[in-house]
C-alpha cells in the first residue's frame, strides 16, 4: 500500500497559481509537482468558508448533511471521515495544522483521534492552544507579540497575558496595520523560523520520520493543514519584501456594478472591510503580501517533498496538494471569500508521485472526493465505506478516463446557491431575492458577462435552474450514516469514533 502525504493551505485560489495561469511566479514548487504530475483544472470547493468546505473533505458529504453551514457549528465525535477508514486499513494517520472542526468563537478542541487520527497538532486561524504554548516554551522572546496576535479571548487569559496581548497590540501591532492602511495587510513582526507555517511543516516531517522509525511496516497518511495564505496577509521576512504591488497584475473589473445584480454591493461591503474605500492600489498592496505568504507555504512544501526524496519515498507515496476555497484578492473589486466567482470557488489540486501519471485533467472535481479518493488509493473495500456523495479521482491522477465523473456539482454559501457544469457554465440562484448570475465560463473565464437577465439566453437559464434543482436535491437521495442500520454503522466505526 502507498503512503499518502496531503497537503492542504487556506484561501488559495487555482487562478492565483502560475501553474494555473496566474501572473506571478510564487509557487516554483507547486508549478515542479504540476507539471510532473497530474494537474485537474476544475477542482471546486462545496461551499467557499474554511469550516464548512472542510468538513466536506474530512466526510464526502454536503453542508447540508453534515450540517456545518456557518462558524458556530461543529463536526460531531460520531461522523465517519477518511482517517477512520484508512485507520482500519492499518495506516497510521497524522494531522498537523488547521482543520477548523468548529468556529473560532469558543476555546478549539485539542483532539482529532474521535476523527481517526493517531497523531495529531491542531493550529487554528487565532494560534491559540498548542502553537501558542510552542512559542511560550520554545520562544519565549517571541512570546508577548504572539498573544498580541489574538483577538477577542472570552476571558481565557490571565490578567498577566491580557496586559502583554494589549501591549503587543499597542505596540507592534497597531503601528504596523496603521502603516498599511488596511488592518488585514502587515509584514510580520516574526522571523520564519517561528512561524506557525514552518512549525507545521516540522510536525509534518517529525511524523513521517517518527513513522519510518517505528512503524516502518506500515503505511502512513500525513495530512499538513497550512493556515496561510488566508489573511490577514502577513508573511514574514524576507516573503513580505519579496513582491512588489507594481507588479502584481491588474484585478478582473467589477462587472456588477453596471450589470447587477445589486444585492453584490452588500457582499462588496462584508468581504472588502476597510480596502474597498483605497482600491485598487490597496487591492495590489494585499496582492503583495499574499504572493510572499503563497511563496512562503510553497518554500515549506519544498521540504516535505525534499524529506520524501532524500528518505527514498517519492516511489512509494502519493502527494496530494489543494486547498479549502480560494481569494477574490481584488477580481470584480472584491477580497476574500464568500461570493461563487471563479476566484473564491476554483481550488487548485495537484497529484504527483506514486501511482499518478503526468497530464491536466479538465473533469469536473470537488472537495467530495477525496475520501473516495483516499479510501480507493489505500484499497479500502467498497462495502467498508460510509454512504458518500463524491466521486474518487483515483483513475484520472494515473492518466485513466471515469465513468462516473460530474456533469454538475452544487455550490453553497449562506444565500448563494450555484450549479458548475462539465460543459462550461455557472449559474447562481440568490435564495432570499429574485436575482442571479450567469456566466458562459469557457468563453467568459473573466466572468464579464452577466447572462442571467439575457433574453437571448432564457433557454439556457431554464436548463440551469433545472439542473441547479437536481443537484440541490442530490445528498438527499443518498442515506445519512445515523439513519442506517446498527449493523452497518458498526462495520464502519468499530474501530473509529463514538457512536
Amino acid at each position: 500500500m502507498r503512503n499518502i502525504l496531503f497537503i492542504q493551505a487556506d484561501q488559495l485560489a487555482a487562478r492565483q497559481l502560475h501553474c494555473y495561469g496566474g501572473g506571478v511566479e510564487s509557487s516554483p514548487t507547486l508549478d515542479r509537482l504540476a507539471r510532473e504530475g497530474m494537474r485537474f483544472d476544475r477542482c471546486y470547493t462545496t461551499f467557499p468558508v474554511c469550516l464548512p468546505n472542510r468538513a466536506s473533505t474530512l466526510t464526502g458529504r454536503s453542508p447540508g448533511v453534515h450540517g456545518l453551514i456557518n462558524g458556530r457549528t461543529v463536526l460531531r465525535d460520531d461522523t465517519p471521515c477518511y482517517a477512520h477508514l484508512l485507520r482500519e486499513r492499518g495506516y497510521r494517520v497524522g494531522g498537523f495544522g488547521k482543520f477548523h472542526r468548529e468556529g473560532t468563537s469558543s476555546p478549539h478542541p485539542r483532539r482529532l483521534d474521535d476523527l481517526g487520527f493517531d497523531e495529531y497538532v491542531i493550529v487554528e486561524d487565532d494560534k491559540r492552544g498548542p502553537y501558542l504554548e510552542w512559542i511560550r516554551d520554545e520562544h519565549p522572546e517571541y512570546y508577548e507579540m504572539a498573544l498580541g496576535r489574538l483577538g477577542k479571548c472570552q476571558g481565557y487569559l490571565t490578567p498577566e497575558q491580557e496586559a502583554m496581548r494589549a501591549r503587543a497590540r499597542a505596540e507592534v501591532f497597531g503601528p504596523l496595520r496603521r502603516r498599511t492602511k488596511y488592518s488585514h495587510m502587515f509584514p510580520s513582526p516574526f522571523p520564519a523560523e517561528v512561524h506557525d507555517t514552518t512549525w507545521i511543516t516540522d510536525l509534518g516531517i517529525e511524523f513521517m520520520d517518527r513513522h519510518l522509525d517505528r512503524h516502518a511496516d506500515a503505511p502512513f497518511f500525513c495530512q499538513v493543514s497550512y493556515v496561510d495564505p488566508h489573511d490577514p496577509y502577513d508573511p514574514p521576512g524576507p516573503y513580505a519584501g519579496m513582491y512588489r504591488a507594481c507588479d502584481m497584475p491588474e484585478p478582473l473589473p467589477a462587472e456588477w456594478r453596471e450589470q447587477g445584480p445589486s444585492c453584490m454591493e452588500e457582499q462588496n461591503r462584508l468581504n472588502c472591510r476597510s480596502i474597498r474605500d483605497e482600491a485598487p492600489e490597496r487591492f495590489r498592496e494585499a496582492a503583495a503580501l499574499y504572493h510572499g505568504s503563497v511563496r512562503f507555504v510553497d518554500d515549506q512544501i519544498a521540504r516535505l517533498v525534499a524529506f520524501l526524496e532524500d528518505r527514498g519515498l517519492v516511489e512509494s507515496t502519493t502527494v496530494v496538494f489543494t486547498t479549502d476555497h480560494g481569494d477574490m484578492m481584488g477580481d470584480h473589486g472584491l477580497m476574500a471569500k464568500f461570493v461563487h466567482y471563479d476566484g473564491s470557488v476554483r481550488a487548485p489540486l495537484v497529484a504527483w508521485g506514486a501511482g499518478v501519471a503526468k497530464g491536466a485533467c479538465e473533469d469536473l472535481v470537488c472537495a467530495l472526493d477525496f475520501f473516495p479518493t483516499f479510501c480507493e488509493w489505500a484499497g479500502v473495500d467498497a462495502e467498508r465505506l460510509p454512504p458518500l456523495e463524491g466521486v474518487s479521482f483515483a483513475d484520472r491522477a494515473r492518466g485513466g478516463e471515469s465513468e462516473d465523473a460530474w456533469r454538475e456539482i452544487a455550490i453553497s454559501s449562506n444565500d448563494m446557491q450555484s450549479v458548475v457544469t462539465d460543459d462550461g457554465w455557472r449559474l447562481t440562484r440568490w435564495l432570499d431575492r429574485d436575482a442571479g448570475q450567469m456566466f458562459h465560463l469557457a468563453r467568459d473565464p473573466g466572468e464579464q458577462r452577466n447572462l442571467y437577465d439575457d433574453p437571448a439566453h432564457a433557454a439556457k437559464k431554464t436548463e440551469l435552474l433545472e439542473r441547479l434543482i437536481g443537484v440541490g436535491l442530490r445528498p438527499y437521495n443518498i442515506p445519512q450514516y445515523r439513519g442506517l442500520p446498527a449493523a452497518k454503522q458498526n462495520l464502519v466505526m468499530e474501530r473509529g469514533a463514538r457512536i
